[in-house]
């Protein structure tokens, strides 16, 4: 643990929209003039220590010290790559958290004076209690959001002791707010970092339900919409199909014994019934109809001529 009265200067990296944290790796890509050469001037140093800090205001590109926290965490610079357009891709590694007491620019980058902020122990039923849960309420989380790779995160996140440890972790896991974040890292005792962990964690784990709730109903409906268009299909189909059996039925030529309009059938060459057809329409000529509905027995030989 570094001396907390000791002041050094070191090259100032502001971060948009993100915390680095001690214990954790950060991957960059670093591209606005002065971060690059806060990076480079980190390089050029034999322990290549620099003080990162998020930024109160992503929009603010060349930031003064009023537009940066106060508390940052000092990292070393694990892995450098340079891109084609000029800029730089990093890993990060935090060491401690750090108070920036003085920013002092230089032509080309930040650098300011800082001095340690170490982390308290603190050891009492109330932490290890927020400390258990905490780890219930992340296994929980993990399973709805990381389900393939939930006994292995649990396993490491079992692994975590130190309080401290365990919050920041938490807190890049689940990506939580800048100013969420921030006040996690500037935290004073392990207590506090605790209860405010327990109470961003129990808001994410609200959400997370709440979506797997709505993602559940909709896919009960979907379903529900699916199977009510099978069936309509099924039923369009059965529907067609008996159409059509009944359309080669009427086209089967199956004789009913009906006479055509205006003359006998063909079962009844002698004329014997009307077959329901108005006499008078046979009769015709003027003459009037008679009045049954049977035409009076004629002659075998007798023709049309001969009843008219």
């Amino acid at each position: 643990m570094s001396d907390p009265n000791v002041v050094e200067t070191l090259p100032v990296l502001p971060l948009k929209n993100t915390v680095l944290f001690p214990y954790l790796l950060l991957p960059l890509a670093v591209d606005r003039p002065f971060s690059v050469a806060a990076l480079e001037a980190a390089l050029a140093r034999e322990d290549k220590e620099l003080v990162v800090v998020a930024q109160r205001n992503a929009s603010v590109e060349v930031p003064s010290q009023n537009d940066l926290y106060a508390i940052g965490t000092k990292a070393v610079v694990k892995k450098k790559t340079t891109q084609e357009h000029g800029g730089l891709e990093t890993i990060l590694l935090g060491i401690e958290r750090s108070v920036i007491i003085k920013l002092d620019p230089t032509d080309s980058y930040l650098q300011g004076r800082v001095k340690p902020l170490p982390l308290p122990e603190q050891k009492t039923a109330e932490v290890e209690a927020l400390h258990r849960e905490l780890l219930e309420m992340a296994g929980k989380a993990l399973g709805m959001t990381e389900p393939k790779a939930f006994h292995e995160i649990s396993r490491l996140l079992g692994e975590n002791k130190d309080p401290f440890r365990l919050v920041y972790v938490l807190a890049s896991m689940f990506n939580m707010e800048l100013e969420r974040e921030q006040s996690l890292l500037e935290a004073e005792t392990p207590l506090d970092a605790l209860r405010l962990m327990h109470s961003y964690l129990s808001y994410e784990l609200q959400v997370l339900e709440l979506r797997s709730k709505i993602a559940s109903e909709a896919q009960t409906e979907m379903s529900r919409q699916q199977r009510e268009y099978l069936l309509r299909q099924q039923m369009r189909a059965i529907q067609q199909e008996l159409g059509s059996k009944n359309s080669e039925r009427g086209r089967g030529g199956v004789d009913t014994g009906t006479a055509p309009t205006g003359g006998f059938t063909r079962r009844d060459p002698e004329g014997s019934r009307a077959g329901g057809v108005s006499f008078g329409t046979i009769a015709g000529r003027g003459t009037r109809p008679l009045r049954h509905a049977y035409l009076p027995r004629a002659p075998a030989r007798a023709s049309l001529e001969n009843v008219t």
